[in-house]
């Protein structure tokens, strides 16, 4: 079993430990970075003409380019935010 499926498998048992490290971890092994995507100048534009004032932090974006390389589904990635999240909240 991979480490990909060992995160996985633990976020979809709400196992998810140090959800910090579980992201790095997930894309560090595949290969993801935080970088800018050229659609994320269109959605950065929608955000701000929406009025939303939300900014990712590395963690967040990290989040993001594993769900959109389907490393993880909505589900999953809305349960590590969450902790994540929490986490940050202490």
């Amino acid at each position: 079993m991979s480490l990909d499926n060992v995160l996985v498998e633990g976020l979809n048992k709400g196992k998810i430990g140090d959800a910090r490290a579980a992201i790095s971890t997930l894309a560090w092994t595949n290969g993801l970075t935080a970088e800018p995507e050229p659609i994320d100048t269109f959605v950065e534009a929608a955000n701000r003409l929406s009025g939303a004032d939300a900014e990712l932090d590395h963690h967040e974006k990290l989040l993001v380019a594993l769900g959109r390389h389907g490393i993880l589904s909505d589900e999953e990635s809305m349960a590590l935010h969450a902790a994540y999240l929490a986490q940050q909240r202490g």
